[in-house]
């Protein structure tokens, strides 16, 4: 792990915010893997918004880790409105959000923290968020840490596109993955509120991503503060998957028309259109699967896009009203995702 200069070994007060939906086989492990920090448990504020789970979730926190503050709801609000729940009961300026189907390493939030503590600039941070395969606990080696950062990244047809960085231990990207990260609360007062409670869920970290882009501040992932995800990456595009995939689809073109200009978005859509279709490419897998999906999905994308469009007077309510408090000049967003 990194030796921090000692300037940088503070442990401020972080308030650590998990949203759950019937979680129960999950959040266990996820809350004894904070208590198990090398950060003072003291200086942690955990709280998990329950969001009307019909499982044993809330039994088992109240049973095993009375310490947690349960903000419970009577429904299911989503998890963009799930989370900014919690975030009302925050505390602390720097404010950690994870997925309940996560476990930290022991360093993780030390050096989560600490990468926000050496520069002041950013306005957020991912740790380094590994799947383990098989996805559950017991393939976790708590004690080795991964020689390569795995990272969320937008890809310039405006989805998320995994890629593996072995150069650095720090990597500034265009995506905020949701999975789980660090955010100023002045980050949040800037953008005004956090999470899009427009958007259900899918593509509701790509919005805050946009609009911190959009303020000029930067985002990044840290190889150090290591995550790991029990996610299973394997995809099968049965009716729920679909209809899952379809609400991605058209999110994307909601966030992506709210946070450009007119001229930025009409020029952009091409490529929206295009990563819809070959997103396919992205999943994970056989490549004869990709090739036998390729059509049927690829015609089921252009409908959600078609549809999506269709549905952009209504998007334009939430559309943000004035675009002059942009720091970086007219079409930077659109240059930064297509890297021009």
């Amino acid at each position: 792990m990194t030796s921090y200069p000692k300037q940088y070994r503070a442990c401020p007060p972080v308030s650590v915010i998990i949203l759950t939906f019937n979680g129960g086989e999950f959040i266990s492990p996820l809350l004894q893997s904070l208590v198990n920090q090398t950060y003072p448990n003291d200086k942690m504020q955990v709280i998990v918004v329950d969001n009307a789970s019909t499982d044993d979730t809330v039994s088992i926190i109240r049973k095993t880790h009375p310490f947690v503050k349960l903000v419970l709801l009577k429904k299911n609000l989503g998890f963009a409105a799930g989370n900014n729940q919690g975030l009302l009961h925050a505390c602390h300026d720097l404010i950690v959000f994870l997925n309940q189907d996560t476990i930290c390493h022991p360093e993780f939030l030390k050096s989560l923290v600490n990468i926000m503590l050496m520069d002041k600039t950013l306005a957020a941070c991912n740790p380094n968020i590994v799947t383990p395969t098989p996805p559950n606990y017991d393939s976790i080696d708590m004690q080795s840490s991964p020689a390569s950062l795995f990272v969320c990244d937008l890809s310039p047809f405006g989805y998320g596109k995994n890629r593996v960085i072995d150069s650095a231990p720090i990597y500034h990207q265009k995506l905020l993955s949701g999975c789980a990260f660090i955010i100023r609360r002045e980050t949040v007062s800037k953008l005004g509120y956090l999470f899009d409670e427009s958007i259900w869920m899918y593509a509701e970290d790509t919005d805050i991503s946009l609009r911190i882009h959009n303020t000029g501040q930067k985002v990044c992932a840290s190889r150090e503060s290591i995550i790991y995800h029990l996610h299973d990456p394997k995809v099968n595009l049965n009716m729920p998957r679909l209809r899952l995939a379809g609400q991605a689809i058209m999110n994307r073109v909601y966030v992506f028309f709210k946070n450009m200009n007119g001229l930025e978005f009409l020029i952009f859509f091409p490529f929206l259109w295009f990563g819809g279709i070959f997103k396919i490419f992205e999943f994970s897998m056989s490549s004869a699967k990709k090739a036998i999906y390729f059509l049927p999905f690829g015609l089921f994308s252009m409908a959600c896009m078609i549809l999506a469009l269709f549905q952009i007077p209504r998007y334009a309510v939430n559309k943000r009203p004035k675009m002059e408090h942009r720091r970086q000049p007219q079409y930077s967003l659109l240059k930064r995702i297509l890297k021009l």
